[in-house]
């Protein structure tokens, strides 16, 4: 069996992609969207994060994060980039759910939806 890291894994994206990423996405220049170099591994460093730009775009995610989405990552004392996916999309699905109802989603009444 072949194990491939993520240090294995490399950027397939353009310099264009990256703009429509930024632009649609409303990242803010503050935070210095850059794409690795051809030879970066997908790898955090302490002052740098790494995004999978397919995770974005099948869950929905928006910045800012809402107050609840942040406030959730507090409670359970876990890093955006720690969540799968399909996970994040049932926190996005909750939040929304909640505001359809004319409620305010909690974290207490999260959990106990979940």
């Amino acid at each position: 069996m072949i194990c491939i890291g993520r240090s294995s894994i490399r950027s397939i994206l353009t310099v264009k992609d990256l703009e429509s990423f930024v632009e649609a996405y409303r990242i803010l220049e503050r935070f210095s969207p850059t794409l690795p170099g051809p030879d970066d591994s997908a790898e955090c460093t302490p002052d740098r994060i790494v995004i999978y730009t397919l995770s974005f775009s099948f869950c929905g995610v928006r910045y800012p994060l809402s107050t609840f989405k942040v406030d959730l990552l507090r409670h359970f004392r876990v890093h955006f980039s720690q969540l799968h996916p399909l996970g994040f999309m049932r926190v996005v699905h909750f939040e929304l759910s909640c505001v359809a109802v004319s409620g305010a989603p909690s974290i207490p009444l999260f959990c106990m939806f979940l």
